[in-house]
C-alpha cells in the first residue's frame, strides 16, 4: 500500500515501473504477439525482446485493459486522491474503461478517490506527462493544485516522431495499405507531430535517418520557442539514432532535462521498429531537475 496522501495510476504505455511506496501503480498492457502474449508492465528492459519478435514478422494485437485491472490498481493505492492518466479516448477505450472502474470503486467505498484524465497525447508524450505528474505530486502541497498542473501540462505537451516504415501504421488501419506500400518502395520516412487531442500532422518526408533527425531538430527550433524545456527522446529499437537525436536537440534548444527511453510495445506495435522522436514540455517550475 502507498504511504502517501495521493497516488498516480498509469498503464504500461507510460514505461514506468510500479512503486507503491512512491504512490505509483501500473495497469499492465497485454499484447498478443504471434501465438504468445507480451505483458507490458512498464519494465523497459523487456522491450528489446518484443521488438526482436516484431522484426521477425510476428503479428501483434493490442487490447484495452479490463475495468477489473484498473480497479485492482486503484485498490493498491491507499491514498485519498488518485489521478489516473490515459491516452486519448478517440484512440482507445482505456479512458472509458478507467472511468468505469473509478465509478465502481466510488460505489463500493461510498466516496470518490479517483479522477481519470484524458492526457490528449500518446507515445512519449504520455510517458512525459506521467513523469511530470509524479514530480509535481512530490512538490505540490494541495491536491487540487496538483490536478490543475497536470491538466495544464497535458495541454502543453508536444510530440514529434519519424517512422522507419508505414507498414505497421497501415496494419492499424490509420493509413491505406497501398499508400504504405508506395512509401516503403520509395524508402520514405514520414516525420509527424502529435498535438492536443490526439491529432496528428505531417512535418516532412525524408529518406535517411540523418534527414529525419535534422527535420525533428528543425521542428523543435521552429515550434517550441526559446523557453526551458523538458525533453523525452524515444525510440523503437533504435538506440543509436535516439542518442544522435538527443545530442542534436540539446544543442538546439534550452533543455533543462533530456531523457531517453525505449518506446512502449503498446505504441511500438503500431509505429513499428526504427521509429524515433521526442516529446517536449515547458519546464514546470515546481518540478525538481533531478
Amino acid at each position: 500500500m502507498t504511504l502517501r496522501d495521493r497516488a498516480l495510476v498509469v498503464d504500461g504505455g507510460a514505461a514506468l515501473e510500479e512503486n507503491l511506496e512512491q504512490g505509483l501503480a501500473v495497469v499492465p498492457q497485454r499484447i498478443g504477439v504471434g501465438d504468445g502474449e507480451f505483458v507490458d508492465d512498464g519494465r523497459t528492459e523487456s522491450y528489446q525482446e518484443f521488438y526482436r519478435l516484431l522484426r521477425g514478422g510476428a503479428v501483434t494485437l493490442t487490447a484495452t485493459p479490463s475495468a477489473g485491472a484498473y480497479l485492482d490498481a486503484f485498490r493498491r493505492c491507499d491514498a485519498g486522491t488518485i489521478l489516473c492518466l490515459t491516452i486519448p479516448e478517440r484512440w482507445s477505450g482505456m479512458h472509458s474503461t478507467a472511468s468505469l472502474a473509478a465509478d465502481m470503486l466510488a460505489a463500493q467505498e461510498g466516496r470518490r478517490r479517483v479522477t481519470v484524465i484524458d492526457t490528449g497525447t500518446a507515445v512519449a508524450g504520455f510517458s512525459l506527462i506521467a513523469r511530470c505528474a509524479a514530480c509535481l505530486s512530490a512538490s505540490m502541497a494541495i491536491s487540487d493544485d496538483w490536478e490543475d498542473a497536470v491538466r495544464t501540462a497535458c495541454s502543453q505537451v508536444r510530440v514529434y516522431g519519424a517512422l522507419a516504415t508505414l507498414t505497421y501504421v497501415a496494419r492499424s488501419g490509420r493509413v491505406p495499405s497501398l499508400l504504405a506500400g508506395i512509401s516503403n518502395t520509395l524508402r520514405v520516412r514520414p516525420v509527424f507531430k502529435l498535438v492536443e487531442g490526439g491529432r496528428t500532422g505531417r512535418v516532412a518526408l525524408t529518406r535517411t535517418p540523418g534527414g529525419a533527425i535534422r527535420q525533428l531538430e528543425r521542428a523543435a527550433v521552429e515550434d517550441l520557442g526559446s523557453g526551458p524545456l523538458w525533453l523525452m527522446v524515444f525510440h523503437a529499437d533504435a538506440p543509436d539514432e535516439a542518442a544522435e537525436l538527443a545530442r542534436s536537440l540539446t544543442g538546439a534548444v534550452d533543455a533543462v532535462r533530456c531523457e531517453s527511453l525505449p518506446l512502449s510495445p503498446m505504441f511500438g506495435a503500431h509505429t513499428g521498429p526504427g521509429t524515433i522522436g521526442f516529446a517536449a514540455l515547458p519546464w514546470p517550475g515546481g518540478a525538481p531537475p533531478d
